[in-house]
């Protein structure tokens, strides 16, 4: 699948990269020199079979077929962007979800697909439902595309590999799973929190006037997974660990903390003790079996 946008004041074309960023900065994928354009406006990311569509906090925000846009949008054929008076328009090529022509089978490349283990991490915003209710759709969107811009930076700092954003929560990885990179997980999540700490220092004053907070549950777990091409568009992870990743983030609520980990993570690795305490098995949602916890405590220093 391919896809580019369209400047529709001249039809130039820009091809689109897995990700590719919109704004005012030289080193964007998409230039725009106009100083009400913000220096890293927008992104586009490639996933998941399609094309979405992020605003990063900008200052002027982006509107999709004239609508302010407050989370990530999936982009579809014909749609039109609009950054200032800069309009575009999203064209794609192919559809990876389409079948095939059996004729092609024979000689088409068949995708590498192992299985791996690797370390997931799962990040997602607490109580975004209330925060859409209660925040005008200017400040949501600068909140959210502020929490996308900075989940990028920190998941890319600590060598991880976002493998998409998925409405109000970041899926992320590391293909090694030795002391080093448990160590860059773990402060991966410490910088992921304390994101959501700046990010409400910079909006203090519509969050209080609308009685909310800003916070994100953060969870770690390692196992293995099937890592590879999923098709000709699509490199991703899948398995049972990710799922389980996800529901374990899902408890930071219940179980009121912050950072939640399988004990898999922790499995033969004695540095790591010092960070963690076990909350003993719990029930997941969706397994039969009980899932044995641990909080994180502490963080490795930075």
């Amino acid at each position: 699948m391919k896809g580019s946008l369209v400047d529709v004041s001249n039809n130039s074309r820009c091809d689109l990269d897995p990700v590719t960023i919109l704004g005012r900065n030289s080193d964007c994928q998409l230039h725009i020199d106009d100083q009400r354009v913000s220096r890293r406006h927008a992104m586009i990311r490639h996933q998941d079979n399609g094309f979405w569509f992020y605003d990063l906090g900008s200052f002027n925000g982006s509107l999709l077929n004239g609508a302010r846009v407050t989370t990530t949008l999936k982009l579809t054929n014909g749609d039109t962007l609009q950054l200032a008076d800069h309009i575009y328009r999203f064209e794609q090529e192919g559809d990876a979800s389409s079948n095939q022509d059996s004729s092609l089978i024979g000689s088409a490349t068949i995708a590498l697909i192992r299985s791996v283990k690797v370390i997931i991490i799962v990040s997602d915003i607490k109580g975004f439902t209330s925060l859409s209710e209660n925040l005008p759709a200017d400040e949501l969107a600068r909140t959210i595309g502020q929490w996308y811009r900075e989940c990028d930076q920190i998941l890319a700092r600590h060598g991880a590999t976002v493998d998409k954003f998925i409405g109000d929560s970041v899926l992320a990885y590391w293909t090694s799973t030795g002391p080093e990179q448990r160590l860059s997980a773990l402060k991966a999540s410490r910088d992921l929190l304390d994101a959501c700490t700046h990010i409400y220092a910079d909006h203090r004053e519509v969050f209080d006037q609308a009685r909310q907070n800003f916070s994100a549950g953060v969870a770690i777990n390692m196992g293995e997974v099937a890592y590879g091409g999923m098709s000709q568009s699509e490199f991703t992870l899948v398995g049972d660990p990710v799922n389980l990743t996800f529901r374990l983030e899902s408890l930071t609520r219940s179980l009121d903390e912050s950072v939640l980990t399988s004990s898999a993570f922790f499995e033969n690795w004695d540095e790591g003790e010092q960070y963690k305490k076990n909350l003993g098995p719990h029930k997941v949602k969706g397994r039969a079996k009980l899932v044995d916890v641990c909080a994180v405590t502490s963080f490795p220093e930075a």
